[in-house]
C-alpha cells in the first residue's frame, strides 16, 4: 500500500523522531578504551578473589560497594560463594554494557561486565561484574555477583 504524498513529510519526521528517541538506548556501546581500562580493572579484582585475597578485593573496591558492604560482610560472603563453586577453571567475557544508571547507585558511568566461567564443582557460571567511574577517572568494582 502506498503512501499518499500528502503524508511523507509526516512520515519522513516521525521516522527521525523514532531515530533519536531510540537510538540512543539501542546504541550503548562501549567505547574500546573504556572497555578496555574496565576490564583490566575487573580482572585485577576477580584475580584477588580467585586467589583469596578477600580484603584486598573489598579495598580495591568503589566506595560505593564498600559503603553498600562492610568488610566483615564481604569477608564472610565471598569465600563461602567461592568455596562453594571450587577453584577456577576457566573465564571468558561475554558481553559488556555501558550506562548512566546502576541499581540502588547515583546517575553515574557504570559498565557491566559479564562473564562465562568454570569451576572446579560448577561446571557453568555467570560472573557479573559492576564498575563504576570514580571522581579520579578510575574504574572501581561496585558490583560482583555469581550464578
Amino acid at each position: 500500500m502506498l503512501i499518499p504524498k500528502k503524508y511523507h513529510f509526516h512520515l519522513v519526521a516521525l521516522v527521525a523522531v523514532a531515530v533519536m528517541i531510540f537510538y540512543p538506548i539501542l546504541s550503548k556501546k562501549v567505547e574500546p578504551r573504556m572497555l578496555m581500562e574496565g576490564t583490566i580493572a575487573a580482572e585485577d579484582f576477580l584475580h584477588l578473589i580467585d586467589s583469596g585475597q578477600y580484603e584486598q578485593s573489598w579495598n580495591s573496591a568503589s566506595a560505593l560497594m564498600r559503603d553498600k558492604i562492610f568488610l566483615e560482610v564481604w569477608n564472610r560472603r565471598i569465600p563461602a560463594m567461592r568455596t562453594k563453586v571450587g577453584t577456577l577453571i576457566s573465564r571468558h567475557q561475554t558481553d559488556a554494557s555501558i550506562s548512566d544508571m546502576a541499581e540502588g547507585a547515583p546517575e553515574g558511568k557504570y559498565l557491566t561486565l559479564v562473564y562465562d566461567s568454570t569451576f572446579s564443582k560448577q561446571s557453568t557460571a555467570t560472573e557479573t561484574v559492576i564498575l563504576a567511574l570514580e571522581k579520579d577517572e578510575n574504574w572501581r568494582v561496585a558490583g560482583y555477583f555469581l550464578k
